[in-house]
C-alpha cells in the first residue's frame, strides 16, 4: 500500500508521541510500540499511488483536532484515533491530492474520507476505559501544526518528501 500523508512539525509530532508513550506506559496498545511509525494524517491511499509532481492547492498549516473515534478492528477490538476537523483549507488540499491520484481506496474518496491521527490499534473493548483515561491525562493540543507532505511506499518502506 502507498499513501500521501500530512506529517507534523516537531512540537506536534512530540505531543502525539507523548500520547503514544502514555498508552505504552499503561500497558495498552499504542502506535508507539512499533518504533517505525510517525504521527501523520493520511490524505490518500492505494496500491499503485504514484509520487505526485505537486499540488494545485496550498498545504494546510494547521489541523484542528476533534474528539476520540473508534474504528472497527475485529471482534471486540477497535482502532483508537483523534478526529481531524475538515475545514475549507484541508478540504481543498484533499481534493487537490485526489486530482493527482485517481486510483485510491474508497476510504480516501471525498465523502468517505475520515481524517484522523491514529493512537492505538486493536484496543480490546475492556481496555477502552483505561485508554480514554490515559489519553485524558496526556491531552493533545487542540491544534497540530503541519510539518510537510510525504509519499509513503509501504512495500519498499520508502518515504519521499513532497512539500
Amino acid at each position: 500500500m502507498r499513501s500521501i500523508e500530512l506529517v507534523l512539525d516537531p512540537d506536534s509530532d512530540a505531543a502525539v508521541r507523548a500520547a503514544w508513550d502514555a498508552l505504552t506506559a499503561a500497558d495498552l496498545p499504542s502506535l508507539g510500540r512499533s518504533g517505525t511509525n510517525d504521527p501523520h494524517v493520511t490524505l490518500a491511499a492505494g496500491d499503485a499511488l504514484p509520487v505526485p509532481a505537486g499540488f494545485d492547492a496550498p498545504v494546510p498549516m494547521t489541523l484542528r483536532l476533534g474528539g476520540l473515534l473508534l474504528f472497527p478492528a475485529g471482534a471486540a477490538r477497535s482502532v483508537l484515533v483523534r478526529a481531524v476537523v475538515v475545514d475549507p483549507v484541508l478540504a481543498a488540499f484533499h481534493t487537490a491530492v485526489l486530482r493527482t491520484t485517481p486510483d485510491v481506496v474508497e476510504t480516501s474518496q471525498s465523502g468517505a474520507w475520515s481524517p484522523h491521527v491514529s493512537l492505538a490499534r486493536r484496543v480490546r473493548d475492556e481496555d477502552l476505559p483505561a485508554a480514554v483515561a490515559t489519553l485524558r491525562a496526556t491531552p493533545l493540543p487542540e491544534t497540530l501544526t503541519v510539518g510537510g507532505v510525504r509519499h509513503w511506499d509501504g512495500e519498499t518502506k520508502t518515504v519521499t518528501p513532497l512539500a
